[in-house]
Parts: C-alpha cells; sequence; structure tokens
C-alpha cells in the first residue's frame, strides 16, 4: 500500500478496498491534525480526534466528485478548512478558545517529570519559553494570516498549493504572508526568538 501514488489509493478505496483508504488516512493524518490547530486552536486529544474524524468521513463521501484536478493533499486541506471554520465558529458561540500551537509531537509525561528542574536542562527550559511565545504569538493573528502562515511554513506547501487551498489568488497568498510575518515580529519583540519567513514568500 505505501508504495502506491494517492490516485491509486483512491482508485482503489472507490472498487470497495478499505484498507486503501487507511492507508490514505495515514499519509495525511498530520497535516489534518495541523489545520485543525491552526483554525480551532487547543483541543483535547478525544475532540482532536473526534473532527478529524469527521473531515476524513467528509472526505470518504466525497471521493467519488474528486476529479484528480488538484493533488489530494490540497483538496483534503480544503475540506478540512471548511469544516474547521464551521467548528470554530460554533466553539466561538458557546465561549472563548484558548489557542496553543505544537509543531512537534505532544509531550506526554507526567507534568512533575517535564517540570522538575532537575531533570530539565536550561535549554530544554529556554526551548520551551521560545515555545510558548510562539505560540502566543501565533494566537494573536488574524485567523486568515495564521491559516496562511501554517499552511505554508508548517506543512510546507507551495504558494501555489496555499491559494488553492484556500481559494484565493498568489497574490493574496504573498501578501497575507508578508503581514503575518511582519505582525509575528512585532509580536515577538523582547521575547529572544528571531522569526525568519523571508524564504516563504
Amino acid at each position: 500500500m505505501a508504495q502506491l501514488s494517492d490516485e491509486e489509493l483512491i482508485r482503489a478505496t472507490l472498487a470497495g478496498d478499505q484498507a486503501a483508504f487507511a492507508e490514505l488516512v495515514r499519509r495525511y493524518q498530520r497535516r489534518v491534525t495541523v489545520t485543525i490547530r491552526s483554525v480551532i486552536g487547543d483541543l483535547s486529544q478525544d475532540d482532536l480526534a473526534d473532527i478529524a474524524q469527521d473531515i476524513f468521513l467528509l472526505a470518504y463521501r466525497s471521493l467519488g466528485s474528486f476529479r484528480g484536478d488538484s493533488q489530494f493533499g490540497t483538496y483534503l486541506t480544503r475540506i478540512a478548512l471548511r469544516h474547521c471554520y464551521r467548528e470554530s465558529k460554533r466553539r466561538k458561540r458557546r465561549g472563548s478558545i484558548f489557542y496553543s500551537f505544537d509543531k512537534g509531537s505532544a509531550d506526554d509525561r507526567p507534568a512533575e517529570e517535564r517540570f522538575d528542574s532537575g531533570l530539565r536542562t536550561d535549554r530544554d527550559v529556554i526551548a520551551d519559553e521560545r515555545k510558548g511565545d510562539v505560540a502566543r504569538a501565533l494566537a494573536r493573528l488574524p485567523e486568515e494570516f495564521r491559516t496562511v502562515l501554517v499552511l505554508r511554513i508548517v506543512e510546507e506547501l507551495s504558494v501555489e498549493e496555499v491559494a488553492e487551498a484556500l481559494g484565493i489568488s498568489t497574490g493574496t497568498v504573498k501578501s497575507r504572508l508578508y503581514r503575518a510575518k511582519e505582525r509575528m515580529r512585532e509580536l515577538l519583540v523582547g521575547c529572544d526568538v528571531e522569526f525568519q519567513l523571508d524564504g516563504a514568500l
């Protein structure tokens, strides 16, 4: 399965091969997770898993209408974004959202172990502080800037792919990236964090 292209997996899925779709889920689980966090924010693992499952279910149900005009990853990102925007609005009506952003894997160690100064080096502490600074700055970006930034930097989509996923022009993507960069630099003043985005434009 791992050697098959997305297109081959899609054809196999439409022919009834459930294992083929499971492979697509495996390939794009991280992208969907990052998209959810970039739009909605802080979630429990259960909520995150539920929303991701909803997105993949939507993709599965609409797979027959996928014409291959774009890459499957871009098509899936569009589905994820639409669903996340709806979910975000629903959650905002229920109350405020606290945003957290973590590019890497969650640290599942017990709290007393994670924060025991005897087990943590100064470098670990500084790295965590800087990650927190970036997370708080990202949380304060307007949603359209944050989404473009995450898709371009974290998911490493091209400007063209970001534009296609969001249904906007490449010029708009570049403009939002530039404004996101300037805003992030403003927010990170005094935080001892150097934020570089020049290569992403």
